[in-house]
């Protein structure tokens, strides 16, 4: 009967469940992620008073609340202003803890900085990375994601998506795992929207020409939504890339494919399924030019399932790869010969859908779709400041989890494992302990896990 509770009662002590944010937090201020922001968005916000939080405990306070995840309302805020043991874990006093009103005029404040400022951050976060893992090849994705807002209270700019859900649509680049550039638009704003592909990938590419190397073979793999004459045309005749795009089969084009012979085509073999693939030149109505093509032909499934005639997963891949003079000698420079393969190039193209585990990853970080915000400049804000904390989330993994966790992980299961777990911080002697429960402290091993917080590879500023 000893073992039974037989009352509920408080305790003054600082004692919090979500003890992992402490290193989290630690491994941010000591990359100088502060004073990046600092750098960057202090030029730029209104003129204010002094009174009040500073800048650096704003974002501190709101990467903490996106990494934790817990709740997803700006009213979290005020549960968390009242919790010793919260403030404690993030390395704050209570007079340092923001009320959601503070949060709410924040974003109100960061609504009229320019995405190029955010992008700004993100560049040299992709700098920062690019100058650990010294890339031969530049390899970037690029896609848009749908943000579904259509039971959420009005919202400005949240307008009707291909996936017939009201919403926000905003354009992304990455690399790797890495969101690199993000232009949030409104729901409305088609794949090929205006001049965004262009100048977004542009952007991208002249940064890495000016900060990385002048040199480095880049190559952009996007779906049929990019594939446009225009943009062909820049990054051949401009930026001198590669690009592996997807295009819809027009009927010449198929009355063309389907009276080839059968030993014009090739097998191209991943996991169950078989492809039979050719290549051809392609030229549509409005080109200018013949382009290197490759159809695809899904021929069995991944359940062993055999596919009768041409249908819906037929491809048709165009790419620039051979027939460009300059980009080609940079790719073969760096040791690229096998991409002019067509094998290769088939390869990459059906691999463009690790792009979507992106999406879903940050969607999980998000917690929810619907954004907070009625405005559309604040709504931006937040979902710009979630993206540049996912790119934190996967650098963090990398470079102090990746022997406790893989660093495929998701956000939930990281939460689960490093950050959802109970400490007690007390105070003695000039010192401030955190004390953490026998299994939690041998399971993830703290103490290396806090020193390799303690000495991060720190970004190394390019602006």
């Amino acid at each position: 009967m000893s073992s039974k509770i037989t009352k509920i009662s408080s305790t003054s002590e600082k004692i919090s469940g979500r003890g992992g944010l402490s290193l989290f937090m630690r491994y941010v201020q000591n990359i100088g992620l502060y004073e990046l922001f600092f750098k960057t968005v202090m030029p730029v916000l209104p003129s204010s008073n002094n009174k009040g939080l500073q800048l650096g405990q704003f974002i501190k306070q709101i990467i903490a609340f996106m990494i934790d995840g817990t709740e997803t309302s700006i009213s979290a805020f005020d549960t968390r202003k009242t919790d010793t043991g919260y403030a404690s874990v993030i390395e704050n006093t209570m007079e340092e803890m923001a009320s959601s009103h503070q949060i709410k005029r924040f974003f109100a404040k960061m609504s009229f900085v320019k995405s190029k400022i955010f992008n700004n951050i993100l560049h040299q976060l992709f700098l920062w990375r690019l100058q650990i893992e010294k890339p031969q090849i530049i390899e970037l994705g690029i896609d848009t994601m749908v943000l579904n807002n259509d039971d959420a209270r009005k919202r400005e700019g949240c307008e009707p998506t291909y996936k017939k859900k009201k919403g926000f649509q905003p354009l992304h680049i990455c690399w790797g795992s890495f969101l690199i550039d993000v232009l949030f638009r409104k729901g409305s704003a088609h794949s090929n929207h205006g001049t965004d592909y262009i100048d977004r990938v542009s952007a991208v590419v002249n940064f890495i020409r000016e900060k990385y190397s002048q040199d480095v073979p880049i190559i952009i793999c996007a779906d049929s939504g990019f594939a446009d004459q225009k943009a062909y045309e820049v990054f051949e005749e401009k930026l001198n890339i590669h690009y592996i795009t997807t295009g819809k089969i027009y009927k010449p084009t198929r009355n063309y494919i389907e009276a080839l012979p059968e030993d014009c085509f090739q097998k191209f073999i991943k996991g169950k399924a078989i492809w039979h693939f050719t290549e051809l030149g392609n030229k549509l109505g409005a080109w200018s030019k013949f382009r290197r093509c490759i159809f695809t032909h899904l021929h069995r499934d991944q359940q062993g399932q055999y596919i009768m005639g041409l249908g819906k997963p037929d491809n048709l891949i165009y790419t620039n790869i051979g027939q460009s003079k300059k980009a080609d000698e940079m790719l073969l420079n760096a040791g690229g010969e096998h991409y002019f393969k067509a094998e290769t190039i088939v390869r990459k193209s059906h691999e463009r859908g690790a792009d979507e585990l992106i999406h879903r990853s940050i969607k999980e970080l998000a917690g929810k779709e619907q954004l907070p915000f009625n405005c559309f400049g604040m709504n931006r804000a937040y979902y710009l400041l979630l993206v540049i904390v996912h790119f934190l989330f996967e650098a963090y993994k990398r470079d102090i989890t990746p022997h406790v966790i893989p660093i495929q992980a998701y956000p939930n299961t990281f939460r689960r494992k490093l950050v959802d777990f109970a400490v007690k911080i007390s105070s003695r002697a000039r010192s401030t302990v955190m004390k953490v429960t026998n299994a939690v402290f041998q399971s993830i091993n703290i103490v290396e896990l806090w020193e390799r917080c303690k000495s991060p590879p720190p970004i190394i500023l390019g602006i």
